[in-house]
Order: C-alpha cells, then sequence, then structure tokens
C-alpha cells in the first residue's frame, strides 16, 4: 500500500552543503544553521517523499524531552512517526502532518492492525507507535505548530486507592491517555517457582 515514503536521517559531523542536496527544502547555509540552532551529531530529522525538510515538525527532535532521551529511543521515534507519515502521504492523498485528523489516525489502527493487506502488527507494537506519536502531536499543539492531536483520547482511569499511587484527599488526575492503545498488549508473565 505504502509506495512513497518519509525517510529517517541522522545529522552527521561530516555533512556539508553539498552532501544534503538530496533535499529540495533546507534552511539556508545548512551546516550554519545545524551550529547555530545546536543540533546534536547523532539527533535523526525526518525528510518528506518530496525530500523536504520541515523545520516545525523536525523541531520535536531538538525539544528538551528528545535530546536527553536515549539516541536509540530518539530514533525509535522517528521510524514511529516515519510511519504515521508516510501512511498520510500514500493512503490519505499525500495529507499533510498538520492536517491529520482523528479519522486519519483510525484508518492507520485499522489498517496497521486489522486489515488482511496491513502489516497486523500486535499490540504491543501498536502501543509504542500511539505513544509516539501522541507525544509528538502533544508538543506540536503546546509549540502552536498544530490546533489539534489527531489521536482520540480518553480520560485516565485514576489508581485505586491503597495501591501506592494515590492517597485519600488527592484529587484523581484529570489526565488524558490515548483511546486507541490496544488493551491487548499483555504484559509478560512472570511465574515464581519454589525449589
Amino acid at each position: 500500500m505504502i509506495k512513497s515514503r518519509w525517510i529517517v536521517r541522522c545529522v552527521r559531523r561530516d555533512w556539508s552543503a553539498q552532501s544534503v542536496q538530496f533535499a529540495a527544502s533546507l534552511p539556508k547555509d545548512w551546516p550554519t544553521w545545524l551550529s547555530a540552532v545546536d543540533v546534536a551529531v547523532g539527533t535523526p530529522f525526518l525528510i518528506s517523499p518530496e525530500f523536504g525538510y520541515d523545520v516545525e515538525l523536525n523541531a520535536f527532535f531538538r525539544s528538551p524531552a528528545m535530546v536527553v532521551a536515549a539516541r536509540n529511543t530518539q530514533i525509535g521515534y522517528a521510524r514511529d512517526l516515519k510511519g504515521f507519515l508516510s501512511f498520510l502521504w500514500a493512503a490519505r492523498e499525500r495529507l499533510s502532518w498538520r492536517d491529520a485528523q482523528e479519522a486519519d489516525h483510525v484508518a492507520y489502527l485499522h489498517w496497521r492492525r486489522f486489515d488482511p493487506l496491513g502489516p497486523r502488527v500486535d499490540g504491543r507494537t501498536w502501543d509504542r507507535e500511539v505513544a509516539a506519536v501522541n507525544r509528538f502531536y502533544r508538543w506540536q499543539v503546546h509549540s502552536g505548530n498544530v490546533r489539534v492531536n489527531p489521536i482520540p483520547h480518553r480520560d485516565r482511569r485514576p489508581a485505586p486507592l491503597g495501591s501506592g499511587l494515590r492517597t485519600r484527599g488527592e484529587p484523581e488526575a484529570a489526565d488524558q491517555t490515548p483511546a486507541t492503545y490496544s488493551h491487548s498488549a499483555g504484559r509478560e508473565k512472570i511465574e515464581w517457582w519454589r525449589r
């Protein structure tokens, strides 16, 4: 189904303006720009199927939460986001990440998990992808780059009293959580054996 894809790359120390000519739209004087915004070597970034570099999209990877994350975590987020953006491009008529709506995310859920022609990923993989895309959009909404997060949310269930996670008199968290988590990603069972 997906013929054109977004591309994940990481900033390299030896890049010059000539080495990134594959990208059609870059900030002027790319090496100077990278240095001025203090982009660390190894930071991932995404290039569109038309080989464009989106400054606002890629600013997410320079956010404080991403900068302090392990490099493999950063790359994992980039790959998970790449999957959703590639779906928007190929299956939703080249839809921009800025214009994605709840219906687009639900269509992605169906294709990723249930469509016989889709990849049919397991619950853990899906939940990881939802968490990454949700974090990206929450950051973009907070930054004012988009108005809505396309991932539907529901109220988080409060922790039960006595669980150590909530105490009497403490207000219940009004936090929201993605409504499209799988709820089937069973935790690994640990069995204790007595000798």
